[in-house]
């Protein structure tokens, strides 16, 4: 079914009101548990932003032990709306929120442009509007999505860029490099996925390295997290 562009972004702002009413139940109770999960609208926005100390200022990666469990860019943005915005854990949370609605209306956009007839299918997914404000991976997939756009448009260069700027964000686009490289190795244009791959790694590497290494530590945090994670509340062997 094919929709017009107003109305898939009227579909996003419709889901992120309705995702937003759902999660403010928590800020207005203040994020107590067990309320939080009985309302399901737990996030780890109000959670890090004390523990990891952000409503101090803290940089975000400067303990190993106390770091944010995010990658770079994702760490500087939960840090630069702690320092930007008034002090108090609903102005912080208020914040991302409207910056992840715009996210979202903008990824929706995006999917509209890649596939109209299923533009409308995002804004309508029970899911996002189940957890749009649970935590910053919209981020993200803002810039996986925009690297899918531009492959399918032969814009290679801002692709390899803006998913080297993705995996920076959140380590999951990683995972587009397989089809991507499947597609250039069936057109048999083995060089270009080279150079793909290595304006990626450059792009990835210009924007770690800083952080790497000036504070190592908390850089590695959410590596070693992620490789040595055990079973966890969303895996079923966790239930096992």
């Amino acid at each position: 079914m094919r929709v017009s562009t107003r109305v898939v972004l009227l579909l996003a702002l419709l889901a992120s009101l309705l995702s937003f009413a759902k999660f403010n139940h928590c800020a207005q109770t203040g994020w107590q548990s067990p309320d939080q999960y009985v309302h399901a609208c737990y996030s780890d926005i109000p959670a890090l932003y004390g523990e990891r100390g952000l409503d101090k200022g803290v940089w975000a990666y400067s303990s190993g032990a106390d770091s944010v469990e995010y990658p770079v860019i994702q760490g500087a943005i939960m840090w630069i709306t702690a320092k930007v915005i008034p002090h108090g854990i609903n102005n912080y949370f208020y914040t991302s929120a409207l910056l992840l609605a715009l996210l979202f209306i903008f990824i929706s956009f995006i999917t509209f442009k890649m596939k109209p007839e299923f533009g409308y299918l995002l804004p309508l997914a029970p899911a996002a509007v189940a957890s749009l404000y649970i935590n910053w991976d919209l981020w993200a997939i803002a810039m996986m999505m925009l690297a899918i756009y531009w492959f399918d448009r032969k814009a290679e260069v801002a692709s390899a860029v803006a998913l080297g700027i993705a995996i920076s964000t959140k380590f999951l686009p990683i995972f587009l490099l397989i089809p991507i490289a499947i597609i250039f190795f069936r057109q048999e244009r083995i060089s270009k996925f080279v150079k793909y791959a290595a304006i990626f790694i450059a792009t990835f590497a210009l924007i770690n390295l800083p952080v790497a290494l000036t504070t190592p530590e908390g850089w590695w945090r959410f590596y070693d997290l992620n490789l040595n994670r055990g079973s966890d509340w969303g895996s079923l062997w966790y239930a096992l």
